[in-house]
């Protein structure tokens, strides 16, 4: 006799939903990204994540009996950032160091539709383990994007 598998779809407590179906989605203008303390005004892409391992327990038989739970970790974080604002943090960096050689540092992302509710998350113990400069001739300002290691995003804070 196998057990059937009940969905629910309350995630972990039972709230009541208010969701404007066709509402307004967050715009690039509705986000903030603060780095300790320092509010970005040059950032043009910024992501993150995580990832959790779940994985079928076999038993008798050739189907699943039940499921097991693994570990939690960070996906690869991005930011990509203007020069002008990679300038101003190798400025308060010192000499002969670049991006990989900064200290940790928490990245705060808040996302403030107008009318709508603001949603912050939290990304802990972020540190830059690859930074790329450079232009081609299409290019009308640098980019650069800095590839991070994160902690685990604490969403909704």
């Amino acid at each position: 006799m196998q057990k059937k598998l009940l969905l629910t779809w309350d995630l972990l407590t039972p709230q009541p939903l208010n969701i404007m179906i066709n509402g307004n989605e967050y715009a690039f203008e509705d986000i903030q990204c603060v780095i300790n303390g320092i509010s970005l005004e040059g950032f043009i892409d910024v992501r993150y994540g995580a990832t959790k391992e779940h994985t079928n327990i076999h038993g008798r038989g050739n189907v699943p009996v039940a499921m097991g739970r693994g570990k939690k970790d960070a996906t690869a974080g991005k930011l990509v950032i203007l020069q002008s604002e990679f300038e101003a943090f190798q400025k308060a960096t010192p000499p002969g160091m670049d991006p990989t050689d900064w200290l940790p540092f928490i990245m705060t992302v808040s996302y403030a539709p107008i009318g709508g509710v603001p949603v912050t998350d939290v990304i802990p113990f972020c540190r830059v383990n690859q930074y790329e400069k450079g232009m081609s001739t299409e290019d009308g300002n640098m980019t650069i994007e800095l590839a991070l290691t994160t902690g685990i995003p604490e969403l909704n804070v």
